[in-house]
């Protein structure tokens, strides 16, 4: 008995998932199952797990990142407003560079300045929005290079898009870390007991910086997949993705509490956040319901979550 609860428990995010392609099945067929709108659903969960996948690694050390949407927003209007003048390369670098340094300053506030992560990050998600609306003096900043836009376009076998793809390759990549690497069971162990991970001579502090730095990446990484998949950037783009990856996260078995998650689920977690909203606009609800839904389902993940740690 105990064996099949561990099981279920294992499975839980795929029958939900499951559950929502049923109900699609059953009840929107048409309307859902066709190419475009599939392909559609692969890209946004591919954003949105990319984006996820940051913030899981932020909730394992114990912490709260609330700056996501505000790093997606400002990787997307930097590499728009640097791509005509200075190419590709820099487009894509440089904002993922910003990115990453914004992370690593999330963490030195909350390690060295010993800031609570969450006011830390919401004044770092105020900073970044104003970089970003400066940069684009408020307005959206078209793409033209078709190279840029190309990343959102291309696909493999013109089925499965080239985004989904960067998703389980970053997804595979987080896994062999976490399985070979020592700075993975580092990451586990700070969120599981940091005082005994710090007389287990694991340096903390530094963990905890270097999480918000590679979650920072991650955000511009998503940031900069979005601005390719809309072909402009726009400070706002990101606005939401911060409780979207929350929710996505605790949906796939990532403890509030810290130390324990599994990343492959998590990134399943955004592909059901993903898919529930591509049902809901399928049977045409409201925008006012769907944002009483997505609030009902972040209570009930969190609900959930706390009831089977």
């Amino acid at each position: 008995m105990d064996r099949v609860k561990s099981l279920l428990k294992e499975l839980d995010v795929v029958v939900i998932l499951g559950a929502l392609l049923l109900v699609a099945a059953i009840f929107r067929a048409s309307t859902f199952y066709n190419l475009d709108n599939l392909f559609a659903i692969l890209e946004l969960s591919a954003v949105l797990g990319i984006a996820t996948l940051g913030e899981a690694l932020v909730l394992i050390v114990r912490g709260v990142d609330i700056s996501v949407g505000a790093m997606m927003g400002l990787a997307g209007t930097l590499s728009a407003f640097l791509l005509p003048d200075y190419g590709m390369a820099a487009a894509v670098l440089l904002p993922l560079l910003a990115c990453g340094l914004l992370g690593l300053a999330n963490g030195l506030l909350i390690e060295k300045g010993r800031i609570p992560p969450i006011v830390a990050t919401i004044g770092m998600m105020w900073v970044v929005g104003g970089l970003a609306g400066s940069i684009s003096s408020g307005r959206l900043i078209p793409i033209q290079e078709q190279a840029f836009q190309n990343i959102a376009l291309g696909s493999i076998f013109e089925v499965v898009p080239l985004f989904f793809v960067g998703l389980l390759v970053i997804g595979v990549v987080a896994l062999f870390v976490r399985s070979n690497f020592s700075i993975g069971r580092y990451v586990y162990a700070v969120g599981g007991d940091e005082g005994a991970a710090y007389y287990s001579a694991i340096p903390v502090s530094r963990i905890r910086i270097a999480v918000y730095g590679v979650a920072g990446i991650l955000y511009g990484i998503a940031g900069l997949l979005m601005a390719s998949y809309v072909r402009s950037g726009m400070p706002a783009v990101g606005k939401g993705y911060e409780f979207k990856a929350i929710t996505a996260a605790v949906l796939g078995g990532i403890a509030l509490t810290g130390g324990r998650g599994n990343l492959l689920k998590a990134i399943l977690g955004a592909v059901i956040l993903i898919v529930l909203y591509g049902v809901v606009t399928a049977f045409a609800v409201s925008p006012y319901i769907q944002g009483i839904i997505q609030g009902c389902i972040l209570v009930g993940a969190v609900y959930y979550a706390t009831r089977h740690d």
